[in-house]
């Protein structure tokens, strides 16, 4: 499952955090990339400890437990603290997939990971995120705001920047609803329902619709 969510974070908010980040402190991005970090993680990104890093953070955690189409898709138990990424020439993400648990001792599930882009595509060349599915790659490189949202397992990489500097926030999230095609079942649900309350369809055929959609999310959440 990959889903692109448009407008995440508002334009307002993209220039709070964009102006912030030009005055913070970065570090080597192959500190989070795990035991193969330096070997495919060329990067670098905002220390936690920098005074901004607390305020950016909070204005994305906000924005994710804001916005209906992120919830209604992830069905989020737990978010990490995002990471505030920065790709200039030459750096690059090579393919890999994302720890399963991540955050302090027992860690924290990752079911599904989300990549809010933070800068205007033309302002970098490269820097598309590729994910390998079964269908085969897909490429995103999207507008200041909006994000793509994907399940973790799968593999996936950062290209190579040949001008300019790229800008994204990306973090983690836990579901309520582990299985991807669980979550893929409840969320078509929910579309269909919402296109009928749209269309002023009949109330009870709604009403049975939503029956059979919460029962489910009811059998299947676990939080």
């Amino acid at each position: 499952m990959a889903k692109i969510i448009k407008g995440i974070l508002p334009r307002d908010e993209i220039k709070k955090i964009t102006t912030g980040l030009f005055s913070a402190q970065f570090l080597d991005g192959g500190m989070s990339g795990g035991q193969l970090g330096n070997k495919l993680k060329n990067n670098t990104q905002v220390a936690p400890t920098s005074p901004q890093y607390r305020e950016l953070s909070e204005l994305v955690m906000a924005a994710l437990r804001a916005n209906e189409e992120f919830n209604a898709n992830a069905f989020p138990r737990r978010i990490i603290s995002p990471i505030f990424s920065s790709y200039k020439q030459e750096q690059e993400y090579k393919k890999h997939v994302d720890s399963a648990l991540m955050g302090p001792y027992p860690g924290m599930r990752t079911d599904l990971s989300i990549t809010i882009f933070l800068n205007d595509p033309d302002a970098y060349k490269g820097g598309e995120l590729v994910l390998e599915t079964p269908f085969g790659e897909h490429e995103y490189k999207l507008p200041p705001g909006d994000a793509i949202l994907y399940a973790t397992h799968h593999v996936h990489h950062v290209k190579k920047i040949t001008k300019g500097r790229r800008l994204a926030a990306v973090t983690w999230i836990e579901s309520m609803v582990p299985d991807p095609q669980k979550r893929e079942i409840l969320n078509d649900l929910g579309e269909v329902a919402k296109t009928l309350i749209q269309s002023e369809s009949a109330i009870e055929t709604i009403t049975k619709l939503e029956k059979g959609r919460l029962n489910l999310l009811r059998m299947w959440a676990n939080n």
